[in-house]
């Protein structure tokens, strides 16, 4: 099918619509935190994590070819915390942390 004008104003809008989902996870945030990224998570946890996060990475299983699994690294003033993607509580902690403009940066 060759490419139409519809065509390509159909995929303009349609990337408009994502990036308007979360708007501020597509921006530099004014957040940012300050200080080395961490890197590497060798084993995840499923306990939850009370304590304030100030920012979250997320990498995909052998992003790095020395970390093996998919994990979320959330920071908190008294350590990363490496969090599976499967917790049960983890897409509920994402979203109040979007609500903060805090979006996790992938690796």
């Amino acid at each position: 099918m060759p490419f139409s004008f519809h065509y390509g104003l159909s995929l303009i809008c349609l990337t408009i619509l994502i990036t308007q989902v979360c708007p501020q996870c597509h921006l530099p945030s004014p957040r940012s935190p300050a200080g080395p990224i961490p890197t590497c998570c060798m084993k995840a946890n499923n306990a939850t994590i009370k304590e304030p996060v100030h920012a979250c990475f997320v990498h995909e299983e052998h992003t790095f070819p020395h970390c093996p699994i998919h994990a979320y690294i959330l920071l908190t003033k008294n350590g990363d915390w490496c969090v599976d993607p499967r917790a049960w509580w983890l897409q509920q902690r994402l979203k109040k942390l979007e609500a903060r403009e805090i979006c996790c940066q992938i690796l």
